[in-house]
């Protein structure tokens, strides 16, 4: 552990800083004055909140593990002889790491997407349509991306520009994302089962995870460690391979704590301080049901309620465990009780077994609820004895499928299965996993390549609806004539060298607007046109025009499919992959900082995500699908990941974007298990001696 602990800092000394400060509330000791109301805004959300008891509640082992690793970390940032760029940049010196960074960074990166999406939404909750708002909102089970308000004034799209941005940070780590999948011995070339999983996160350089590989008398594990984290989050032992998608769980609650005399409360105060600016002193109330979000600069309830926060994270849990003990797991329900205290971030499980099997699975704490709709995103304080919070269920608790008659499990942030409690609350779209379950049940004699072909799949059903929606309302309109031919004959792949997916995306751009603007509900459409299921809704929608309607706005967006056509050769021409580092939003000297501008496929639902703002000019995406992962059980040398960008985060070193190349045609890094093809794959190797 002390060793891994020295590499993760050798190699992302800048990130794990940055992400420190961030979970720590402390970005404006490096910004200055414009970070300061979300340096406030984390605090009071509390990532720090409850480490001392969660790392008193340890077991023996793992707080060695802990320690150790933390260890390592401050041994190498005492030995540091050349600073990274951040801190040269920013003129702070490496200080040294507690255990309590390491689990709060932890907590960070299990931040709930349904908190993150209802305070986007906070803001419209007092508009007049805000019933048929919900309402459709749960209907569609739509909103995997945050909407915020943009009416107002000069102040309110201030802050809700500066919420926006404090979201995205936060979601570089919690966002919905990630597709995994395994098939049985009987479909599989090798006779035992295969398991490929991809995450999808933010498009950052360096990438969140570093690659590894670690073999002791207790450990025999290679795969993705999360810079800064001791753990292995997708990986393959000698028994098992495992892979996770954001399950998207209902672990949190806003809750309307007007009610709650002052005298409730729990006083928090504590300082902000400034580069280049006065400090600032933060008082945070944190009632029975968690902290005052709404006590946030940035958060602003229109009804003028206090809204409080109630995260399953805020509550004692060993997520370290839970990684260390699954990594070390020999059969999938050992694998599945070791995420017994498991809280947060909730995720769906896909593992294969050496022994044959294959499962799906459930990893989270949530609260007892009853299996029905939330009237409404706040919600109001349980009467006394009625808390649906009082009782949890865990990963024992939850559903697990083990090797289903098809021959294959999978996920793509879709529930697992039905369960006693409500899993989710803003579900995604059905686009990936009926892909996924489409070619994996007619698939035999599965090898890498089929993963690996699979993995970078551009079909979306989504955009096929949509497209076919448009064709037929302009059909009904008789005017068929503006519809480029070459879209109605588009098969709906994101492929780099199509055509019909630049004129699909700026038709659809400059059409949505016009749709809602018909309809008289421009209000709708600044919420709805972020959600993952916006393509479904908006087809919907096309629907409810008369052909008179539609007739007048289809030329704009014919011009704009013109224009695109006449621009760009092919979506790789329109839709671009940027490897960039966080200071790439940085105003002046940003560009610096934009270390490859390639041609992309895929598209915001499509296996290979590559999502991106809806645009009818050049874009780039900017979440997605950002590292891979193949396992074949018949083999432990069988392994193969590869990174969008590379290990080393240090910028401009040799191997800061090397893994690019791998990435854009398809291609992996073998990590073996066994220690003769480790040798023979990785020539160079660095010993590090303890100081006696």
């Amino acid at each position: 552990a002390c060793a891994r602990g020295y590499a993760h800092a050798h190699l992302r000394p800048g990130q794990m800083e940055v992400a420190r400060r961030l979970a720590a509330g402390r970005l404006s000791e490096i910004g200055g004055v414009l970070a300061a109301d979300i340096d406030e805004t984390i605090r009071i959300i509390g990532y720090y909140r409850g480490t001392e008891e969660a790392y008193a509640r340890l077991p023996a082992a793992t707080r060695q593990w802990l320690d150790r690793f933390t260890d390592g970390i401050n041994s190498y940032l005492s030995r540091i002889e050349e600073l990274p760029h951040e801190y040269r940049l920013f003129g702070f010196r490496p200080e040294p790491w507690t255990v309590h960074d390491v689990l709060a960074f932890g907590r960070l990166a299990g931040s709930d997407v349904n908190w993150l999406t209802g305070i986007g939404m906070l803001a419209l909750s007092d508009r007049a349509d805000w019933p048929t708002i919900w309402a459709q909102a749960m209907a569609f089970n739509g909103g995997a991306v945050p909407s915020v308000a943009v009416g107002g004034d000069a102040e309110e799209r201030q802050n809700a520009a500066r919420l926006a941005a404090l979201l995205d940070m936060i979601g570089t780590h919690a966002r919905s994302g990630s597709n995994a999948w395994a098939v049985d011995g009987e479909r599989s070339a090798s006779g035992k089962p295969m398991l490929a999983t991809d995450p999808h996160l933010g498009i950052l350089a360096p990438n969140l995870w570093l690659l590894a590989g670690l073999k002791s008398p207790g450990h025999e594990v290679v795969g993705m460690m999360p810079a800064g984290l001791p753990i292995f989050g997708l990986g393959r032992s000698r028994h098992l391979a495992w892979g996770a998608t954001n399950l998207r769980a209902r672990s949190s609650d806003l809750v309307d704590v007007t009610a709650l005399p002052d005298t409730a409360y729990r006083i928090e105060r504590e300082t902000v301080r400034i580069r280049f600016g006065f400090d600032r002193d933060v008082t945070r109330r944190v009632s029975p049901y968690g902290p005052l979000i709404t006590d946030s600069p940035l958060v602003d309830d229109p009804k003028g309620r206090r809204i409080a926060l109630r995260w399953i994270g805020h509550s004692p849990s060993d997520e370290l465990t839970a990684y260390i003990a699954g990594a070390q797991a020999r059969t999938v329900a050992d694998f599945r009780d070791a995420f017994s205290d498991y809280a947060v971030l909730g995720l769906a499980f896909v593992v294969a077994s050496a022994d044959g099997d294959i499962a799906v699975g459930t990893a989270a704490r949530l609260p007892e609820r009853p299996l029905e709709t939330p009237r409404d995103l706040v919600v109001p304080m349980p009467a006394a004895g009625q808390d649906p919070w009082a009782g949890t269920v865990d990963s024992r608790d939850l559903p697990w499928i083990v090797n289903p008659a098809g021959g294959f499990v999978a996920s793509a942030n879709n529930p697992t299965a039905r369960a006693a409690v409500p899993l989710t609350l803003f579900d995604t779209p059905p686009d990936r996993i009926t892909r996924l379950n489409d070619r994996l049940a007619a698939a035999t004699n599965v090898d890498r390549d089929f993963m690996a072909a699979l993995q970078r799949d551009t079909f979306s059903m989504s955009a096929v609806v949509l497209r076919d929606a448009i064709v037929d309302a302009a059909l009904s309109a008789g005017v068929a004539d503006r519809i480029p031919a070459r879209l109605v004959a588009w098969d709906g792949h994101y492929e780099i060298e199509s055509k019909g997916a630049v004129l699909f995306e700026a038709m659809q751009s400059t059409l949505a607007p016009q749709v809602y603007a018909a309809l008289g509900e421009t209000d709708v459409f600044d919420v709805v046109r972020r959600w993952s299921w916006f393509r479904y809704k908006l087809a919907a929608d096309i629907r409810r025009l008369s052909p008179d309607q539609f007739r007048a706005i289809l030329p704009a967006a014919s011009d704009a499919a013109a224009g695109a056509d006449d621009d760009f050769a092919n979506w790789g021409a329109m839709h671009r992959l940027q490897l960039r580092h966080v200071l790439a939003n940085a105003p002046v000297l940003g560009g610096r900082y934009v270390f490859a501008d390639v041609a992309a496929g895929g598209s915001n639902e499509t296996v290979m995500k590559t999502a991106h703002e809806p645009s009818a000019g050049r874009h780039s995406a900017s979440y997605g699908s950002q590292a891979r992962q193949i396992s074949d059980m018949a083999d432990m040398d069988a392994n193969w990941f590869v990174l969008l960008g590379g290990q080393d985060g240090r910028i401009n070193a040799e191997g800061f974007a090397d893994q690019l190349p791998l990435w854009q045609r398809g291609d992996y890094i073998r990590i073996p298990l066994r220690r003769p093809a480790v040798e023979a794959d990785f020539t160079t190797v660095t010993v590090l001696t303890p100081k006696r």
